[in-house]
């Protein structure tokens, strides 16, 4: 069984493998967002707008629009002031501006992130080749594209069950099932009859698969984006620990001088402070570019998880999981994403503190001193520059979640 394992990964682990995985990450987030016509996401002139991929974003974006906002917002105006109708409608359009507010942001961010991808190649040239800051870079480089294919995977597994599950019952049952939405689409009524039935399913399906293609390009994109900043601290909390070895080796070579090893260290000393600086200024791009797109999704995710609870009882277990996914996911994503940021920060200050300062030079430990001096204020992700994207937001969005739930039952 072991045997069958290690040939398992050895085969994942070789066709996985990519030169370059900046590129190969680039490559697979444009291959997604084609799918919906956004052909240039990261400010390529070769890949400007075409008039097929024009008609691919109108058709997706429009039909998804007239499905998931406009019938819904027709539908709540239409139901006010019934509670449970009413909190099934603002579900759906809470649920729906997600992916749409995901679409606009790719469609709209390619500038940027032509810009953060350069620093990306930039920053993986300064660390120097063979070392053992490169593996460790390179190594989260490739965690990061399995963890892209698991999203990949799951999104694809939700919606495509979401759509499937009535395209099954209707065909072996006696009744016709459409996946969940709490009104008929606008104009298209009443949905259970043909040709509407045929039409809604269609439309459904169309807007699915919108939704499900931009969340998971947008996704792979973050996922890619925060391995790319833990890889860097990584590298520089890696290069501390080489110091450390370098300076507390008991049993030094005798081809090594003190001359040397102090040049040694020098070396990964400037490194790191590189590095940092490096680092400082690729977070800050990162940081800016999502604290407005974060501050809508932690505000609609919000909605959506307390209309989930409010419906949850009196509506399709479909409608439930899925939405319930849709609100918990990225909201789990962010705050991971964040959560690990901030300690990856402190397992590198940490490092900075044991790397043997106190055996340097004194120009060498002031250095040091510089440096975590810098740290202790920890790099990390916001929602519109109020709220701090980490765990313990995460458990507060909960409870506040649920306090809400608490107030309307």
């Amino acid at each position: 069984m072991k045997v069958l394992r290690d040939k398992i990964r050895c085969y994942i682990e070789k066709i996985s493998y990519v030169e370059d995985p900046i590129e190969a990450a680039k490559d697979m987030i444009s291959s997604i967002q084609r799918c919906v016509g956004i052909r240039n996401v990261f400010g390529d002139k070769k890949r400007s707008a075409t008039v097929f991929s024009a008609i691919v974003t109108l058709l997706f974006a429009s039909t998804f629009i007239y499905v998931g906002t406009i019938s819904q917002l027709i539908y709540l105006v239409q139901v006010f002031p019934d509670k449970i109708e009413s909190f099934k409608a603002i579900n759906c359009i809470s649920a729906t501006s997600v992916p749409l507010s995901k679409f606009f942001f790719m469609l709209t961010a390619s500038s940027r992130l032509k810009t953060v991808f350069e620093m990306s190649h930039h920053g993986l040239s300064l660390i120097p080749e063979g070392t053992a800051s490169k593996k460790i870079m390179l190594a989260t480089l490739q965690q990061a594209r399995y963890f892209s294919w698991l999203v990949v995977a799951n999104l694809a597994v939700t919606h495509v069950t979401y759509l499937l599950m009535p395209f099954l019952f209707t065909v072996l049952g006696n009744d016709r099932y459409l996946p969940t939405t709490p009104g008929e689409t606008y104009g298209l009524s009443p949905k259970y009859e043909t040709p509407f039935f045929e039409i809604t399913f269609v439309l459904t399906c169309v807007a699915t698969a919108f939704s499900a293609i931009n969340q998971t390009g947008y996704i792979v994109l973050f996922v890619t984006l925060i391995c790319h900043e833990l890889g860097h601290f990584y590298a520089i909390t890696e290069a501390l620990h080489e110091i450390h070895t370098i300076l507390t080796k008991e049993e030094r070579s005798r081809n090594n001088s003190e001359e040397n090893e102090q040049k040694s260290v020098d070396k990964l000393l400037i490194f790191c402070v590189k590095h940092h600086q490096f680092l400082m200024n690729f977070h800050g791009k990162i940081r800016e570019m999502y604290k407005v797109i974060f501050g809508a999704h932690f505000l609609s995710m919000t909605v959506v998880l307390v209309t989930t609870l409010q419906t949850m009882n009196v509506w399709d277990y479909r409608n439930t999981i899925l939405t319930g996914m849709s609100g918990i996911m990225p909201l789990f994503l962010y705050c991971f994403g964040g959560e690990k940021l901030i300690s990856a920060g402190l397992q590198m200050s940490s490092a900075a503190y044991s790397c043997g300062w106190e055996m340097m030079e004194a120009k060498q430990a002031k250095v040091v001193l510089l440096m975590l001096c810098l740290v202790q204020r920890p790099l990390y992700l916001t929602a519109a520059d109020i709220f701090i994207m980490n765990r313990e937001t995460f458990g507060d969005v909960a409870q506040v979640v649920y306090k809400i739930y608490a107030v309307f039952n």
